[in-house]
């Protein structure tokens, strides 16, 4: 029974995931080291403890689980879109799309919607993103358009056609400010209780909702037929085709869902906070692309994106908490790049272990 637990591939993932935390967080130390000198290892220490030492336990996890949220969708809308063989570089311009929609909804919809707003805004970014996706999809299923041509350059799109929509309505915009209104409360999503435990962190019911969705994915690719469809035109598009089975409508629809996912992150990411205005810029958002490490460390595992988006997100609030030290927080980006670096050894790691278990249970 251990061996066989042991030589799963669930054990196998974790382990080689594991080695790639470890490295890069050892290679990051040695950057610091190198370029931080006398601050090098509180530094480290920070990165760590998430800086949970600067602003407590409680505060400290509640800023996690509010940064973890977009990664999560956007991690989710990549992991989702490899498992079935299509790489959805252009979850930013989805996550951006949803983000529009819950502001129009959050803001425009009260008065039809009422303390149902944040539902409806919910629905809206689903759409929203789902449609950017669903327009990738079928231009790769049906007109064999490059996935990462396509989908970085409909992430700009999505971007400037924000902000378009954003300026040209005065109800959205705030004339003058580059900025939009505020969402007013019925437009927020609940923060069921989490406001109360994580005090000030801005922890709200988001992480509760991403947590299902990530669950319901798994069920989709796990134990339904179209999940087996979409997974077989991810291993060999050539056999599934030869199956029966219509690859366009598998990667069109991986799409669609893929968008819903990031229009989704869009929504909880910003009417989940305190409904700040948002601020328009020529950049597109790191979310989108910060997914693409979540998946990778999760090897694309719906279940394994909710533990890695944490992680990641983790990451992020040490990296804020290493200002305190005079340090950019744009560190964090570069020992995560490192991590993700070290994701492209994942099979190496995953052999050198099952080879290493096999031995020890051979005697060798």
């Amino acid at each position: 029974m251990g061996k066989k637990v042991l030589l799963s591939q669930f054990m196998a993932t974790f382990v080689s995931t594991l080695i790639t935390i470890i490295v890069g967080l050892l290679i990051g130390l040695l950057m610091l080291v190198l370029t931080a000198h006398d601050v090098a290892f509180p530094a480290f220490k920070m990165i760590i403890t998430g800086s949970f030492g600067l602003t407590g336990f409680s505060n400290g996890f509640g800023r996690v689980l509010y940064y973890a949220v977009p990664i999560m969708m956007t991690g989710l809308s990549v992991g989702f879109a490899l498992k079935t063989g299509v790489f959805n570089i252009g979850a930013t311009g989805q996550f951006l799309l949803g983000i529009y929609a819950g502001i129009y909804v959050g803001i425009i919809g009260e008065q039809i919607f009422g303390s149902f707003t944040w539902i409806a805004a919910l629905i809206a970014g689903a759409a929203a993103g789902g449609l950017w996706g669903l327009i990738q999809g079928l231009l790769q299923a049906y007109k064999n358009v490059n996935a990462i041509v396509c989908g970085i350059m409909m992430n700009y799109v999505g971007l400037f056609l924000m902000d378009i929509l954003i300026k040209g309505n005065n109800k959205l915009y705030f004339g003058g400010r580059n900025w939009t209104n505020s969402i007013p409360a019925n437009g927020l999503l609940p923060k069921a209780g989490l406001n109360q435990i994580f005090v000030g962190s801005g922890a709200n019911s988001g992480i509760i909702f991403g947590i299902i969705i990530c669950i319901v994915a798994y069920y989709i690719l796990k134990k339904t037929s179209l999940g087996y469809e979409m997974k077989a035109c991810g291993y060999n598009p050539s056999a599934a085709r030869y199956a029966g089975i219509n690859v366009e409508r598998s990667v069109i629809i991986a799409m669609l869902l893929a968008g819903v996912f990031a229009g989704l992150g869009g929504v909880m990411y910003h009417n989940g906070s305190v409904g700040q205005k948002f601020t328009l810029s020529d950049a597109l958002r790191p979310e989108g692309f910060t997914g693409i490490p979540v998946a990778l460390l999760a090897s694309n595992h719906p279940i394994g994106i909710i533990f890695t988006s944490l992680f990641i997100a983790y990451l992020q609030v040490g990296g804020l908490g290493m200002q305190s030290y005079g340090l950019e927080p744009e560190v964090v980006s570069v020992i995560t790049a490192i991590i993700i670096f070290f994701c492209s050894f994942n099979f190496l790691f995953k052999r050198m272990y099952m080879r290493l278990i096999q031995k020890l249970f051979e005697g060798k």
